[in-house]
């Protein structure tokens, strides 16, 4: 059993990728109004989707493997939070479930390992490395199911953020913030923060430093 702080609790088996720093991190970066509908893309055993729960109305995870959202269920069920609805779904169709322009904000702990051996374990793989969700396809994504003006939050790789800046650039959004951290391991990452573009002439760029 892990212990999530305000009184949030959750199982994990033993096969799945674990709660990480990461996750802690982008919990904590993350903000939203208390009306707003949010996403949890890629919400494995709902670590995320349990954290920001209290932050909001309405939490819907998607996650692609049904491994991992039969023990997200579970975990809603165990800390009895009505406010959230687990789907299994690949993101890129999920607007078809959930409808497009649907999400005020969405928040995503991306799988971006694109070195090393690849687990035999599909819930640790498809947790980890990067061909399970690219980041342009989550660009795309959260594009869809983001309304105008709504915001994603998620971590990738520091050494990364050009990249990640110029594929969210290119899908319709603005990058509001940047905050740089280093991990439990030592890994750094930045952690953004990204609006879908509604027309307004403001594109200022928040930085915090580690």
């Amino acid at each position: 059993m892990e212990f999530l702080g305000d009184n949030l609790m959750m199982e994990q088996p033993p096969d799945a990728f674990r709660l990480t720093s990461d996750a802690v991190a982008l919990a904590n970066f993350f903000s939203c109004n208390k009306t707003d509908t949010v996403i949890d893309v890629g919400c494995g055993t709902g670590v995320l989707a349990l954290m920001v729960s209290k932050k909001c109305r309405r939490v819907i995870a998607v996650d692609i493997n049904a491994s991992a959202t039969a023990q997200a269920a579970k975990n809603v069920e165990l800390n009895n939070l009505p406010n959230v609805e687990i789907i299994t779904a690949d993101v890129r169709d999920a607007h078809k479930t959930i409808g497009a322009n649907t999400a005020d904000a969405i928040i995503c702990n991306p799988p971006y390992f694109t070195t090393g051996e690849m687990s035999a374990n599909d819930n640790k793989r498809l947790a980890r490395h990067a061909e399970t969700l690219p980041l342009t396809d989550l660009a795309a994504a959260a594009t869809r199911l983001l309304k105008c003006g709504g915001h994603i939050f998620f971590c990738y790789p520091a050494h990364h953020t050009a990249k990640a800046v110029a594929i969210f650039e290119n899908d319709n959004f603005r990058v509001k913030e940047l905050k740089f951290i280093s991990n439990a391991k030592g890994v750094y990452l930045t952690l953004f923060k990204c609006k879908k573009y509604n027309g307004d002439s403001g594109h200022n760029t928040k930085i915090v430093t580690f």
